[in-house]
């Protein structure tokens, strides 16, 4: 059984710019950040100060200083990234990154065919392939851009996050996960003719219901009454439909969407933290929590956690 031994959310280079500054940086009008802040609630986007490999060193580090005997180990370091930039990959970015981080011997990996749903999307092939040894699933980027830095459902802001999996007893069991792919929209939104784009608008939100519905089916022999839903940082209308569609108002754990934008695929590992650590979340031994992301592509996630005993 797969489990993620620890999470490491590096966000102390993070700064959170109000929406009203930010026109620079992602090429916001007045009249879109109203939009922003009255449809989506967003008042702020995270920032981080380094550069690209120096804020994700800082999870990969926050990680190998809570577990310094992996550094010796053998494992593999998955980056999951979007569609929209490629890291470098024509300088063997990613390997030079590991081999700056301790982690020389380690293989890698980039995933990025389904954006934004990647680091459920690579859970569920790590469980379904029986991987065993260390796994680093590593997430955060650049939105460096603003033809990259904004979405219409949401702005994209930069935390580094990384999570450790199946190297030690470990803090969460990933009970189970599920994938859908809607082939026909693989281009981006921007990208699709307008016949397409018209069918995604039409059909998304019953597809994203359906999807969550066949997978609580699919979860049904393993749920407990009292799990707890966390759904990702993008298009929050949407996250909101589905928690008054299935009646889940009081089993609802919102991230800090206001403050932090869209993550990417970072949101599922920042939000785990935001659970963890808040005053009124209980995160005793048994407690389930049902993850959800969605990815251009179009792809959908979700994965269902529950909490270890640590003795």
């Amino acid at each position: 059984m797969v489990s993620i031994t620890a999470i490491h959310v590096a966000d102390q280079a993070t700064d959170h710019v109000a929406l009203g500054d930010l026109g620079a940086s992602h090429g916001l009008t007045s009249d879109q950040v109203r939009m922003y802040s009255r449809f989506f609630g967003l008042e702020s986007v995270a920032q981080d100060r380094g550069a690209l490999s120096v804020m994700l060193s800082a999870a990969v580090q926050g990680l190998l200083d809570q577990f310094p005997e992996v550094a010796e180990s053998s494992g593999h370091l998955f980056y999951c990234k979007t569609q929209t930039h490629n890291t470098l990959a024509d300088r063997s970015w990613l390997s030079s990154f590991a081999r700056a981080n301790r982690l020389a011997h380690w293989e890698t990996s980039s995933v990025s065919m389904t954006s934004c749903a990647s680091a459920i999307a690579l859970m569920h092939f790590v469980r379904s392939a029986r991987r065993s040894g260390p796994i680093m699933i590593l997430t955060g980027e650049k939105a460096f851009h603003p033809s990259v830095s904004r979405l219409p459902v949401g702005l994209l802001g930069e935390v580094p996050a990384a999570a450790l999996l199946n190297a030690g007893p470990g803090s969460w069991t990933i009970r189970g996960t599920t994938v859908r792919h809607l082939p026909r929209f693989f281009q981006n939104p921007d990208a699709m003719d307008p016949a397409d784009r018209r069918a995604l608008q039409s059909c998304y939100s019953d597809a994203l219901h359906g999807f969550v519905a066949e997978s609580l089916d699919h979860y049904q022999p393993l749920l407990r009454d009292d799990f707890v839903f966390l759904p990702h940082n993008l298009n929050v209308p949407m996250s909101n439909t589905i928690r008054d569609r299935f009646g889940w108002e009081r089993r609802t754990f919102v991230g800090d969407t206001r403050r932090n934008g869209h993550a990417y695929c970072a949101d599922i590992f920042l939000n785990l933290r935001d659970f963890e650590t808040a005053a009124d979340a209980s995160a005793a031994p048994g407690t389930q929590v049902l993850v959800l992301a969605a990815g251009t592509g179009v792809t959908f996630a979700t994965c269902l956690l529950e909490r270890i005993d640590p003795a």
